[in-house]
């Protein structure tokens, strides 16, 4: 059954290294990762991992990076499929994870997403934290097809249960369990081994982020392989330490808030100093997420 009649079905009622499968574009490759019953994880480290499951039934997506990568994607998964896209969701409304869709929709590919995913993507709002606002996407890039909190997708002799986690890394949040084969993309849930984005300004909440990965962690045992947003194929472990990360970071500045301290006497405290070799990466540093924790904090910029 393709999935197209998959999707109108619902709503009437309603890990092993392979060689690498790469093609270059200005030295950008894409590394693929079989996870078993016809699970892969596509990663190009420019920007969010990419789950695909392959079958009978088609090929259903989970995000789609950005869109001069969508061509490598496809490529990639087509060396694994033979076939055109059917299905793409997509985990939450950043251009890392969803500017590919229009390559897709094009070629016929059904877009899914938290039904706040379309208005994000519409009305992009300003990012304090990073000083910048993305373009409003339009036409194909949009999803079609607007989730509720919880949706479930049988394809390819997989149960795909897809879970809303608000006021987490955004508002509109999605991970997505392969129950049959204990396999679970987190999306932007799990920045693995490295300081998280939490996105004040679409909704996210650091207690949120946390109840998310700890969402993940419930439906999660030592044997899942989690696919992370960014990183490196996970273990429920990293998700647990990411969590003992975040408890003890916000912490810590909420201590120093306590104490009446402005956000520069924070960071010039430098609470996170003990974190900064592990968790520190170039797009949040240390003082960013210093910045983010305060922020969450007081509900004030400085």
């Amino acid at each position: 059954m393709m999935i197209r009649t998959l999707i109108q079905t619902t709503i009437l009622s309603t890990s092993l290294l392979v060689p690498s499968m790469a093609l270059a574009q200005d030295d950008v490759q894409v590394q693929t990762t079989d996870l078993g019953h016809g699970l892969y994880m596509l990663a190009t480290d420019q920007a969010g991992n990419v789950g695909i499951l392959v079958g009978e039934d088609g090929v259903f997506m989970i995000d789609t990076q950005y869109e001069r990568l969508a061509p490598l994607i496809d490529h990639a998964q087509r060396e694994i499929s033979g076939q055109d896209v059917e299905l793409v969701l997509n985990t939450h409304w950043h251009g890392d994870h969803v500017q590919g869709n229009a390559y897709f929709a094009e070629r016929g590919a059904v877009i899914a997403a938290h039904h706040t995913v379309r208005e994000r993507l519409t009305h992009p709002q300003t990012s304090h934290l990073l000083g910048s606002t993305a373009e409003p996407l339009a036409g194909a890039f949009l999803p079609s097809l607007n989730l509720g909190d919880h949706f479930t997708i049988t394809m390819n002799g997989q149960t795909a249960d897809i879970v809303h986690t608000p006021t987490a890394h955004t508002d509109g949040d999605l991970f997505i369990v392969f129950e049959e084969a204990n396999v679970i993309h987190a999306g932007d849930l799990l920045f693995s081994g490295m300081f998280p984005y939490i996105d004040l300004d679409t909704g996210g909440t650091v207690e949120g982020y946390i109840a998310g990965m700890e969402a993940i962690i419930a439906r999660s045992d030592e044997n899942t392989k989690i696919i992370s947003g960014h990183g490196p194929l996970s273990t429920r472990a990293d998700l647990e330490a990411s969590v003992a990360m975040l408890r003890e970071g916000k912490a810590r500045v909420q201590a120093l808030v306590d104490q009446g301290l402005t956000l520069a006497q924070i960071q010039e405290a430098n609470p996170l100093a003990d974190f900064h070799e592990d968790w520190n990466w170039r797009f949040i540093t240390t003082e960013r997420m210093t910045t983010t924790l305060y922020r969450d904090i007081t509900g004030r910029l400085e």
